[in-house]
């Protein structure tokens, strides 16, 4: 139990992110205040009395001392993580804004896991989403989740402190290995998926360096009251072009309109061939760059071999996964060879589910999987 102190006039607001959504059409006309709470726990919302009181709480506003129920609902806040009698507290909230995002509730996601990066110490970047729509480099605004770049080293660090916070990482075959760039973390009560990013697949650099030289180009905006970081305009439209273009497994060539879209925001960016060549994008991005760069500048940048862009170019997830079981050495392989032949059941549930399979009963799927598997190694019939 919290300590209660004597008197609540030194209270304040605390939170990760908070925002006034009294104006957003997604809510009932009574609910005023979307907030996560400073502590680990869901996101909340907050109305009537209790809004009114976390108001002052943000604003600096009288408290009534000899309320008791004003009194019961501080403590309650207190428990909640969204009250302290700290006035110094490092979480305190002293301005409520209203939305940036048109999905307030996602905008309260990058607000955490921004809270939760700088928290554990984790250096990162939030990349694509809403920012490249308010950056003019796409027309889209809203994403289904969140897509944050962190410090290779701390990938691992920062998927696990947001499982604290309710987040699950996926079932992953290749844990362990330096295949999957990304994490998948996802939202039993949050509605939000987060990829948790170590790299991004097409660049020619070591995934550190390719970090290091994108966060020389950083800007910040505000999330629900937070600060977080998203690369420079010219930086974020090399990114966004490079995933424009990554190969799909399956999917064949590289498709016009990919073309297209990444050419278009590359030409809307000023300097981006510029950051291309700094960030080892242009392997991938040689023909989108045509004509920004002088083609002996460009030649000489594109040499290097893009991350994660063979195996995924290959024609089904069978052949995709052993060419990258190729690039791991030999005892990782024999280890996730085993895992794929026959996987934990957590892992074969999770490739059910991809599948379409809704059978769950483990040894089940994972015979299905094995045929499945099977067939994508026969050659393809003419």
């Amino acid at each position: 139990m919290p300590t209660q102190p004597s008197s609540p006039t030194g209270w304040v607001a605390i939170a990760s992110g908070a925002l006034d959504v009294r104006a957003s059409t997604p809510f009932s006309s009574d609910i005023e205040i979307l907030v996560a709470p400073a502590i680990p726990g869901d996101a909340m919302w907050v109305a009537g009395a209790g809004a009114r009181l976390w108001r002052r709480l943000v604003h600096g506003g009288p408290l009534n001392t000899r309320d008791d129920e004003e009194r019961s609902m501080l403590h309650e806040m207190e428990t909640l993580g969204i009250a302290s009698p700290d006035a110094a507290h490092p979480d305190r909230v002293t301005r409520l804004p209203e939305p940036v995002l048109s999905s307030p509730a996602h905008e309260l996601v990058y607000a955490v896991t921004a809270r939760v990066a700088a928290a554990h110490g984790i250096p990162c970047l939030f990349i694509k989403g809403p920012a490249l729509h308010h950056q003019g480099l796409r027309e889209r605004e809203h994403s289904g989740d969140v897509d944050v770049w962190c410090h290779p080293r701390h990938w691992d660090a920062l998927a696990e402190a947001l499982s604290a916070w309710g987040w699950h990482r996926e079932p992953d075959p290749w844990r362990g290995t330096s295949v999957h760039h990304t994490a998948t973390m996802t939202p039993p009560s949050w509605g939000c998926e987060i990829d948790v990013h170590r790299r991004i697949p097409g660049l020619a650099l070591d995934d550190e360096d390719a970090f290091a030289i994108a966060s020389r180009w950083r800007t910040v905006v505000t999330y629900a009251g937070v600060d977080v970081a998203i690369p420079r305009r010219d930086a974020h439209a090399v990114l966004a072009a490079v995933h424009s273009v990554r190969p799909e497994i399956g999917a064949g060539a590289r498709s016009a309109a990919a073309s297209h879209s990444a050419s278009a925001m590359l030409a809307a960016a000023e300097g981006s061939a510029e950051r291309a060549c700094e960030l080892g994008a242009v392997p991938v991005l040689r023909a989108e760059l045509a004509g920004l760069l002088p083609d002996e500048v460009l030649d000489a940048h594109a040499g290097g071999r893009p991350r994660d862009w063979q195996w995924r170019g290959a024609r089904n997830r069978a052949v995709a996964y052993w060419r990258a079981l190729g690039e791991e050495p030999w005892r990782v392989r024999l280890r996730v060879l085993w895992r794929f032949v026959w996987p934990p059941d957590d892992i074969a549930l999770a490739s059910a589910r991809q599948a379409a399979d809704a059978s769950t009963n483990p040894n089940i799927v994972r015979w299905r999987r094995l045929l499945r598997g099977a067939r994508g190694l026969l050659p393809h019939r003419r």
